[in-house]
């Protein structure tokens, strides 16, 4: 019966994964779990197996991923260098809606210690995170202006950006119940934010092009931009900050939340959900907002008759239809939560089969992501490899590696280990590597596992 039911289950979510279509993020790193410490960062409910664990800063995790191939960003001419930026083969294969996002996270200290019921762990992060939406009318313009947009409108609303930089240091708990089948976490931690930028998302901008007489109606609402902390890269109003202390300590700080549970009902069967960056950054130091005043203007043209430059004619004509000014507003931001959910087939103690589900909010109408990966363990590591699809049915194939050589562990994981051979032809690319010192595994391992080699 148990066997059958498991067959359903995995063909479930082969199928499942069939379907997906979105961007990654860390997928194959979560795969890790209990073997590397650093997972609590997106499950707070993972247990290392050993007694006490220093994770080095030399924990690093990088993302790199959009709805476009670098091949289709970037273009050198025929005889030429360098490199440039090719709006017309963008323009070609744009959809509706493009996202574009790089995730870069620093572990800068983990320190963890296993209980008989549990453990619990103290860390320290730095995180920076863009993340740029751009449609399909936006990048028409770039390409070819509004040639080819006479008698209609192009809507840039929708495109945004977002821009956070952050560090926290926080607490985590994890506890066992049910004789070891649910596994409940939760950490707390402090976040000071460094760097921000965002336009509102409510902010519009449209432009029509008059079949008549080509003149341009333009409509602008909501046209602010917040920022914080980007003041000591241009002239800034407060010349005696320090931009060191600033970075260290500031008052754009707030508490926030990582929540996480596991459930193994059968021995084969597991379930996992987890949620973190609960909460939101309030943002009162080195703020600048600017913004423009909601207008709505028909732009006839210019006289270029006695005019010397023509360019900065236009450009001065243009910008005396806007109304803008610069503020020092505080305003707060919600923090881009992070979901994990994935159920989990064992076919034995050491192969697993999981669906990972996962989504993250920066900005809104992000899309879900999925995959389905295989891990096995052996004595002294653990290997694994994921399969998921993204886009336009763009296939990533990932792999992951968890070692523990003494008390020195090493781990490297991917989501797309194809951007190795040819980067150009694809999307994403994706890395997480770093070393851990843990001690304490013997303890913890069942009798009849622990050889005494002095017996043998």
């Amino acid at each position: 019966m148990e066997t059958k039911m498991r067959k359903h289950i995995l063909l479930i979510l082969a199928i499942v994964v069939s379907f997906s279509a979105s961007a990654q993020g860390f997928l194959s790193f979560y795969q890790l779990r209990d073997i590397v410490p650093q997972t609590a960062n997106f499950q707070p409910a993972f247990i290392p197996n050993n007694s006490f664990t220093l994770g080095l800063p030399t924990n690093v995790g990088v993302t790199v991923q959009g709805d476009v191939k670098l091949e289709e960003l970037l273009y050198k001419a025929p005889g030429q260098n360098d490199l440039s930026i090719n709006f017309d083969v963008l323009n070609g294969v744009a959809l509706e809606r493009n996202n574009i996002n790089v995730q870069v996270d620093l572990n800068a200290l983990h320190l963890g210690f296993k209980t008989k019921k549990g453990g619990f762990h103290i860390f320290s992060n730095v995180r920076a995170n863009v993340d740029f939406v751009y449609n399909k009318d936006l990048i028409e313009f770039l390409a070819n202006g509004n040639s080819n947009s006479i008698g209609a409108t192009l809507d840039f609303t929708g495109s945004t950006v977002r821009i956070d930089a952050f560090h926290e240091v926080g607490f985590g708990y994890a506890r066992k119940f049910l004789n070891e089948k649910l596994v409940v976490g939760g950490r707390i931690k402090l976040v000071t934010g460094m760097y921000h930028a965002s336009i509102e998302e409510d902010a519009g901008l449209r432009l029509t092009t008059d079949a008549n007489d080509y003149s341009w109606q333009v409509q602008v609402q909501n046209g602010t931009v917040n920022t914080a902390g980007f003041g000591f890269f241009g002239d800034s109003d407060d010349e005696g900050s320090d931009m060191s202390s600033y970075m260290v300590s500031n008052g754009n700080r707030t508490v926030a939340f990582d929540i996480g549970a596991k459930y193994k009902p059968l021995h084969w069967l597991e379930v996992e959900a987890a949620v973190s960056d609960i909460g939101k950054i309030n943002w009162t130091d080195e703020v600048r907002n600017y913004n423009t005043e909601d207008t709505d203007f028909t732009f006839t043209g210019i006289d270029l008759r006695n005019q010397d430059e023509t360019a900065d004619a236009i450009q001065d004509s243009l910008t005396n239809k806007f109304t803008s000014n610069e503020t020092q507003n505080e305003f707060s931001t919600t923090m881009a939560r992070r979901m994990y959910l994935s159920t989990s087939v064992y076919l034995t103690p050491n192969d697993r089969f999981s669906l990972l589900y996962f989504k993250r909010d920066a900005l809104s109408h992000m899309k879900a992501n999925y995959a389905l990966a295989y891990n096995h363990k052996f004595d002294k590591f653990v290997v694994g490899v994921l399969g998921s699809m993204r886009g336009e049915n763009d296939f990533n194939f990932g792999a992951n590696l968890g070692t523990n050589i003494g008390p020195v562990q090493l781990y490297l994981a991917m989501d797309n280990v194809l951007v190795t051979n040819k980067p150009e032809q694809y999307s994403k690319a994706d890395f997480r590597f770093g070393l851990n010192l843990m001690f304490g595994y013997k303890k913890w391992f069942k009798k009849p596992d622990v050889v005494d080699l002095d017996e043998l």
